[in-house]
C-alpha cells in the first residue's frame, strides 16, 4: 500500500490544496505451515484513515464504485509518482498507462466512517473469488494546504480471507464437513498470527514530523497447538458438523462468516440467528436445517438441498439459490430481495410474507400460475 500527496496551486475557483492518491496491490500468497503450505487471497478488506489536523467529509471522497485491477508488470509497482502537471481529476480512474497492462479482476468500494476516521470497504465483484491486481494512483480526496498527518491501515477479518490451495497438511480422503472445519481453523490461525492488527500500515506527513507506529501485540504462533487441532479433526470419530465445531472450539453462529461450506451436510442442525453472510453452501445437504432469523445475505446455495428447512425471517437478500431445492421449506417473512431463484424447486414452499422485491425466478418446479401471479404482484421478476 502507498499514499501520495500532490500539492496543487490555487486557481480562481479553488484554494491551494493537497490531492491524496492511493496505490494498492492485491495478490495470492503462499504461507508455509508445519510440513505443508497454504495459498490464500483476499476477497475483501477495509482501508482506514486516521486524520490529524484535517478532515475528509463523505461528500468529498472520490474512491467509490467499481474499479478495475490491472497487472503490475508494466510499469512496476514502484513507479507510482504522478506528474504534478497531470490532470488532477484523473484520480477517479487508473493512471494513463493502464492500456499497457492487463485487467485481472474488478473490485467494488463503498465509503463509510467519520470525517476524521474515514474508511473504504473493498469487496469482490459478483463472480470473482479474490481481489487480484493493482489499483494504481487513484484519488481518495483532497485537503487544505496545511500541516497534517494521515495514518492508513488496511485491515481484514475472517470473511475477507479465501483459501485457494492447501498442500501437505492432510490427506484428501476426508469428508466435506471435516474439510470445512479444517479450512476455518487455518483461516483463524492466519488472521490471528499473520494478519492482525493490520495487513498494511503507512503514514503520510505534510509539513509535520513522523510518529512511531503504535505496535499492538500479535498472538505468538503455536504450531504444536495447530497441529494437534488438525489431527483431532482428522481422527474424530464423528462427521457431525456441530460435534466437529465443538472439537475445534468454533462457534457456528459467528465463526463461519464468508466461509466455504460447499458440499457439507447439516441435516437438522440449528443455525437460528447465525451470521452466515456470504457463506458458500454450493451442493450442501441442508435438509430440515433451522436457519430462522439467520443472516444469509449474499450466500451461495447453488444446487443445495434445503428441503424442509426453516428459513422464517431469514435474510436471504442477494443470495444465489440457482437450482437449489427449497421444497417443503418455510420462508415466511424471509428477505429475498434481489435473490436468484432461477430453476429452484418450489414444491410446497411457504413464501407467505416474504419480501420478493427484484427476486429473480425462471423455470421453477412446483409453482402454480396463481403463485406466480402473486409473486409478480409482490415485486418478483420472472424471466422468459
Amino acid at each position: 500500500m502507498q499514499l501520495e500527496a500532490i500539492p496543487l496551486q490555487s486557481t480562481t475557483t479553488e484554494p491551494p490544496h493537497i490531492d491524496i492518491y492511493l496505490t494498492l496491490n492485491f495478490n495470492e500468497h503462499w504461507e508455509p505451515l508445519l510440513n505443508g503450505r497454504l495459498k490464500f487471497g483476499l476477497q475483501g478488506g477495509t482501508l482506514k484513515l486516521k486524520l490529524e489536523n484535517c478532515e475528509l467529509p463523505l461528500t468529498s471522497r472520490q474512491l467509490t464504485g467499481s474499479f478495475n485491477l490491472f497487472s503490475p508488470e508494466k510499469p512496476s509497482i514502484l513507479e507510482t509518482s504522478l506528474n504534478p502537471n497531470q490532470n488532477p481529476d484523473a484520480g477517479n480512474q487508473l493512471s494513463t498507462d493502464k492500456t499497457d497492462r492487463k485487467q485481472i479482476t474488478t473490485c467494488h468500494i463503498i465509503t463509510t466512517g467519520s470525517d476524521i476516521n474515514p474508511a473504504w470497504v473493498f469487496t469482490t465483484e459478483p463472480g470473482e473469488t479474490i481481489l487480484k491486481g493493482l489499483l494504481k494512483s487513484t484519488k481518495i480526496g483532497h485537503f487544505p494546504t496545511q500541516p497534517c498527518r494521515i495514518q492508513a491501515t488496511f485491515e481484514v477479518e475472517k470473511e475477507d480471507i479465501h483459501l485457494i490451495d492447501i498442500e501437505g497438511l492432510w490427506k484428501h480422503d476426508i469428508t466435506p464437513n471435516q474439510h470445512a472445519i479444517l479450512e476455518r481453523i487455518l483461516i483463524i490461525y492466519l488472521l490471528e498470527t499473520k494478519l492482525k492488527p493490520d495487513l498494511s500500515w503507512i503514514q503520510l506527513c505534510y509539513d509535520c514530523a513522523n510518529v512511531e507506529k503504535n505496535n499492538t501485540s500479535i498472538i505468538t504462533e503455536v504450531k504444536i497447538e495447530i497441529q494437534e487441532l488438525i489431527e483431532s479433526i482428522i481422527t474424530a470419530k464423528t462427521h457431525n458438523f456441530m460435534e466437529l465445531c465443538q472439537i475445534a472450539n468454533l462457534n457456528p453462529a459467528i465463526d463461519f462468516i464468508g466461509g466455504n461450506l460447499r458440499g457439507t451436510t447439516f441435516n437438522g442442525c440449528d443455525f437460528s440467528s447465525a451470521n452466515l453472510y456470504r457463506v458458500n453452501f454450493r451442493g450442501a445437504n441442508l435438509n430440515d436445517t433451522d436457519f430462522s432469523d439467520a443472516n444469509l445475505s449474499n450466500a451461495k446455495f447453488g444446487g443445495a438441498d434445503l428441503s424442509g428447512a426453516f428459513l422464517g425471517n431469514a435474510d436471504l437478500s442477494d443470495a444465489d439459490l440457482h437450482r437449489a431445492s427449497i421444497a417443503l421449506a418455510n420462508l415466511s417473512g424471509a428477505n429475498l430481495r434481489g435473490a436468484n431463484l432461477c430453476e429452484t424447486n418450489l414444491t410446497n414452499t411457504n413464501l407467505s410474507g416474504a419480501d420478493v422485491t427484484a427476486a429473480r425466478f425462471k423455470n421453477n418446479t412446483g409453482i402454480s400460475e396463481e403463485m406466480k401471479d402473486n409473486l409478480i404482484q409482490r415485486g418478483a421478476i420472472f424471466a422468459e
